[in-house]
């Protein structure tokens, strides 16, 4: 896992950096060296490169400075101009200012015209910042938009470090060079669609003082935020035996569909034995039980109700499936008809094998039934199936994802929370840890690929996958398996049976990926 740092641990970390031995200065220095090795790398030469550097007065500009220093040392043509009187510059900035003085560079006062520069580094905003930009920042930041070449220094200027919010003018950069470690504003949308290809640069500051809480810091730590990566998950994957058989990784049980939403419940099957369960149950209606028999007749499919949706009495009717299903799901096209609320809740309180709940089972739970279970859970919502779980709104869900994912673990502590969208945010351990799921893209936005990933995540828990780490593998190879099934069909072609198809190929991509 990568970490992703909030801003305030991230200053945290850096003071205690400071205070170990390592001056501010050095650690400015070293920024803004891998910003100026970043700007090299994008335009690919040295020589009669123009670059401009543009600097704010904190210490974002400070490393703008070194690397407009760096940069003219090694014969590239830098403009170095600053967006506030450069007398406002202090500190660390101030001693990186008169460095470059004295290397014969002079900043002058953005004119406003990036015409004619390769590259742009924009050091205007830090980590800091929060709001909406005014006067000349923004009047600079407005003059980036469309320049094809930005790097950006630790965070584009105009993003909430924090949550990737963008409350106004921001930049949309090429290249993001983040010092230290990568922050939470760029891991998650929209700051992650204004970030582009995310370089982290070690500075020296020592990160792994987060581990240290409050101690020493002035932060109190709630919970910790990480970056999913590749190997993670090639790790939790489960490997077969040789003497495996369909008993042996994993029998599944699922509860889905109705007369009205027969495909849910049958992408939901899909995503299960694509993603490896041996034996997969659907309990479901008459009209689900014909279509299964035709679409896929590897699904053992039970009628559990003699209407057209589901109602309590599907338990019983699936009661031999359930003493030999290693893990259930259940919601993909249940409906909230009648009945649907009292299954949900008869599951919650019954069943003792690790339980996924997705869609309609969201919408009709009793809160207080999920908080008094004791067995695995995890929930699956959309941004406006979690907003209804937790009585907010769905664009207080999408402005702060992160959050929005930790206050739902910390609500209900046994569960762990996977808030479905560009990029997923996994949370568990009542809150304290969050993983960001880096891969999945516009291919998933088709209707039926949840109702995909709620099986493959029911098919590693049934494997004895523990639920955190079933969660974030299955949202893994699903958002890469999406990115397969976009390259076969182009993403505008995607559907949620592709992406299904697809998730062996995504896992046997991660187990056998390049070193």
């Amino acid at each position: 896992m990568r970490p992703l740092f909030r801003p305030d641990e991230m200053a945290a970390a850096d003071r205690l950096t400071i205070a170990a031995g390592t001056p501010g200065h050095v650690l400015m220095e070293r920024a803004g060296r891998a910003v100026a090795r970043a700007v090299i790398d994008l335009a690919g030469y040295r020589y009669g490169l123009r670059t401009l550097v543009l600097c704010g007065k904190g210490n974002n500009g400070g490393d703008g400075f070194v690397a407009a220093r760096v940069l003219g040392a090694q014969g590239v043509s830098v403009t170095c101009a600053c967006v506030s009187d450069v007398t406002e510059t202090r500190g660390d900035a101030a001693t990186h200012l008169a460095r470059l003085k004295a290397s014969g560079i002079e900043p002058t006062r953005f004119d406003g015209d990036v015409a004619g520069f390769d590259v742009v580094v924009d050091a205007i905003f830090g980590t800091g910042f929060t709001g909406v930009a005014s006067g000349d920042p923004a009047a600079a930041i407005e003059a980036l938009r469309g320049h094809p070449a930005v790097v950006a220094v630790d965070v584009p200027s105009g993003v909430n470090a924090a949550t990737g919010a963008i409350d106004g003018p921001a930049v949309l950069a090429r290249v993001t060079v983040a010092l230290g470690a990568e922050k939470t504003g760029t891991a998650v949308p929209p700051g992650s669609t204004h970030a582009g290809a995310l370089r982290v640069a070690d500075i020296g500051i020592d990160i792994g003082v987060r581990k240290m809480e409050s101690a020493g810091t002035g932060v109190q730590v709630n919970s910790f935020v990480e970056m999913a990566e590749a190997a993670d998950i090639a790790a939790c994957l489960p490997r077969r035996d040789p003497s495996a058989h369909k008993r042996s990784h994993g029998s599944v049980a699922i509860f889905a569909g109705s007369d009205e939403m027969r495909g849910a419940a049958l992408l939901c099957a899909h995503g299960a034995i694509r993603m490896g369960a041996g034996y997969v149950t659907l309990g479901s209606t008459a009209a689900v039980k014909e279509a299964a028999a035709v679409f896929h007749p590897e699904i053992l499919c039970h009628v559990a109700t003699t209407g057209d949706s589901l109602s309590a009495s599907a338990l019983d009717e699936m009661a031999d499936a359930l003493k030999r299903c290693d893990a259930a799901a259940i919601g993909p096209g249940l409906t909230t008809a009648s009945g649907v609320s009292e299954l949900v809740a008869r599951a919650l309180r019954e069943l003792e094998v690790p339980l996924v709940l997705d869609a309609d089972a969201i919408n009709v739970l009793d809160p207080e039934d999920l908080r008094s279970r004791t067995h695995p859970t995890v929930l699956t919502p959309h941004p406006g199936e979690l907003a209804r779980l937790m009585s907010t709104t769905t664009s207080d869900v999408v402005r702060d994802r992160i959050e929005a994912a930790r206050s739902a673990a910390a609500a209900f502590p046994s569960s762990v929370v996977l808030l479905k969208g560009n990029r997923t945010v996994i949370s568990y351990a009542g809150g304290k840890a969050i993983v960001v799921i880096p891969v999945g893209g516009p291919e998933l936005a088709t209707a039926g690929t949840g109702d995909v990933l709620t099986g493959a995540l029911a098919a590693l828990l049934a494997e004895g996958v523990a639920p955190a780490g079933a969660a974030i593998a299955a949202a893994y190879v699903h958002g890469l398996a999406g990115s397969v099934a976009g390259s076969r069909v182009g993403p505008r072609a995607v559907v949620a049976g592709d992406v299904a198809e697809a998730l062996g190929e995504a896992a046997l991509l991660l187990v056998h990926r390049p070193a």
